[in-house]
């Protein structure tokens, strides 16, 4: 049984279904998979309880592989921070635009 942590990311609450919504982010080793999932719950509920149902829909249908939109990606690798103009200067040196002149 792998070990991971979950987060409940862009929670929404959509009048039209009377449903909260939300991608429910499993970090995984040096994977994230993201699934969009949805609960029907008042919108006077709060946030703890929310989230709880929210998860325990999200792991339900991954572990039944319901989990059809699930987003896979590798987790991202603590880097610098770069400014705006060395990427851009990055940007010109791997596409060999040294010679053009930026706008003013």
């Amino acid at each position: 049984m792998s070990s991971y942590q979950t987060e409940v990311q862009n929670l929404n609450y959509n009048a039209a279904t009377r449903c909260f919504e939300a991608l429910v982010v499993f970090h995984e080793g040096h994977e994230t998979r993201k699934v969009p999932i949805s609960a029907p719950l008042p919108i006077a509920t709060d946030f703890e309880a929310v989230s709880t149902v929210l998860v325990a829909r999200a792991k339900a249908h991954r572990a039944r592989g319901r989990a059809k939109l699930m987003s896979r990606s590798p987790s991202q690798k603590a880097g610098r921070l770069i400014h705006i103009n060395d990427m851009i200067r990055q940007l010109k040196d791997t596409m060999g635009l040294n010679d053009m002149q930026t706008a003013a």
